[in-house]
């Protein structure tokens, strides 16, 4: 019987002091947590097997929060970029629409008179594109785009907006080459944003190409269809880079634009379970879109 008590009080007195040591834990704990703004890393020295656990879990949400403020000040900084670049590329076509009709109003001289118009109407379009860039640039920063996947025929859509790109192709005196024009390839995609897509491609290649404009379609073994889009490059670009948003090869901006159509493009593509990219090989340039094939 009294080896039993002694036993009891043995046990009782380890308990005690194991949960003393425990308090004196949670106190360093708490007063850690307390003492540590920048949710750093808490050491994980402790005698209890639970509370490190509980410790590593803390840390695991310690992580999680920093994060957060890192994407939060990230996205903070993407916002203020975006209306910095807004703000300048609206103003400029904006000054400039609002000078030439001033222009238009003071002359006497006709043909003066529709040289202003001409020309401000001409800023008028690129501004109203502009418009149409930021806005789709909203929606697809607030998750709001609807996709609709249907089958498209992608070589008629292609054929259209050579056909609406003619007075610039003409202009710079180019010749498209699409030797698949009279074969339909159906692929899955949303009609409308496909056309978005290949219209703006066809815009771009036509504005930096001086000589070259060529449009191949490949149907793949792993039951993709493939457009590929060649120009010729007289400057190195960055293809790493080029579907960016805001990014310009011309940090002039002596072409146009905010920087936006390849962003919008890359977003739309990936929105229909598709992918595109770009490659330079010396003076030969590549776009490459890849969509599912209907």
């Amino acid at each position: 019987m009294l080896y039993v008590i002694i036993v009891l009080i043995i046990l009782v007195l380890f308990l005690l002091v194991r949960l003393i040591l425990i308090k004196k834990e949670l106190k360093r704990v708490t007063k850690v947590m307390k003492d540590n703004p920048g949710h750093e890393q808490m050491n994980m020295d402790f005698v209890d097997r639970d509370l490190q656990r509980m410790i590593a879990e803390v840390n695991k949400l310690y992580a999680k929060i920093l994060k957060i403020c890192a994407e939060s000040k990230a996205d903070e900084n993407k916002l203020k970029e975006s209306v910095s670049v807004i703000s300048h590329d609206m103003r400029t076509p904006l000054t400039s629409i609002i000078g030439y009709l001033q222009v238009a109003v003071r002359s006497d001289d006709s043909d003066e008179i529709k040289d202003s118009v001409r020309i401000a109407l001409e800023r008028a379009r690129y501004l109203n594109e502009l418009v149409n860039d930021f806005f789709e640039l909203s929606l697809i920063e607030s998750d709001q785009v609807d996709i609709r996947i249907e089958n498209v025929n992608l070589s008629g859509i292609i054929c259209e907006e050579i056909l609406a790109e003619s007075p610039q192709i003409d202009r710079k005196g180019l010749e498209p080459v699409f030797a698949q024009q009279d074969k339909d390839f159906y692929v899955k995609a949303d009609a409308q944003k496909l056309t978005r897509v290949i219209q703006n491609l066809i815009s771009n290649a036509v504005k930096y190409s001086d000589h070259r404009l060529e449009f191949t379609v490949n149907e793949c073994e792993d039951g993709t269809t493939e457009l590929k889009i060649i120009t010729d490059a007289s400057e190195k670009i960055d293809t790493g880079k080029i579907f960016d948003r805001f990014y310009q090869n011309d940090s002039s901006r002596t072409k146009g634009g905010a920087g936006l159509g390849l962003y919008i493009c890359k977003s739309f593509v990936e929105m229909m379970d598709g992918s595109i990219s770009a490659k330079q090989e010396g003076s030969v340039f590549e776009i490459l879109l890849t969509l599912n094939r209907a």
